[in-house]
């Protein structure tokens, strides 16, 4: 079964709508790896993460507690861009990416279609839990910079803005709900055939 098809039977997308392209935002320890997968699955989408495609230099300045600048974000979001978009050419696409700042996320979506932005969110204290029970390159020290560079996603770019604090199956359930919505609008049917 193909994945339009996946996703029509489980999410009740027609599968004549175009492909989406879900861009999972949010900072450090908000969960973005963990829900877009679980979220990927349940669609029948594909799935990119975000941190596989930052390049040596971007993990080992992380990794000593250096916030990337612009310069060195830079290849890391077109690297990410060309993944999503190959892969939306042929289906739906979840896509895991900080993406902190306006411009990050209009750099992300250039050459993407159908675009839906979902930006995790939680409280510090929640953040700070998750950071410190996981085994990644990023250390707690960068949640201040982290929520320093943060903008928030603008009304104009439609996010559903999900808290993370519940129960995994709760957060999935709710941003599948949500999407079912919002993707039915994008080919008429506000309702989600």
């Amino acid at each position: 079964m193909n994945k339009t098809s996946d996703m029509a039977q489980i999410d009740g997308a027609r599968p004549d709508r175009p492909t989406a392209a879900i861009l999972v935002t949010g900072i450090c320890g908000s969960g973005k790896s963990t829900i877009a997968q679980h979220l990927a699955h349940r669609l029948g989408a594909a799935f990119v993460e975000g941190d596989d495609h930052h390049p040596p230099e971007n993990v080992k300045a992380m990794s000593s507690g250096t916030p990337l600048s612009d310069e060195m974000r830079a290849p890391w979001l077109d690297a990410l861009a060309a993944a999503a978009t190959e892969l939306q050419a042929v289906g739906d696409v979840v896509i895991t990416c900080s993406a902190l700042k306006r411009r990050y996320r209009d750099r992300l979506a250039r050459d993407l279609n159908n675009i839906v932005l979902v930006h995790l969110t939680a409280p510090r204290p929640v953040i700070e839990e998750r950071m410190s029970a996981r085994e990644h390159f990023m250390p707690t020290g960068l949640i201040d910079s982290q929520i320093a560079a943060l903008e928030l996603p603008a009304e104009d770019e439609r996010p559903i803005t999900i808290d993370v604090s519940g129960s995994l199956e709760d957060i999935l359930d709710t941003l599948t709900a949500r999407l079912r919505e919002r993707l039915g609008e994008a080919d008429g049917d506000p309702k989600g055939a």
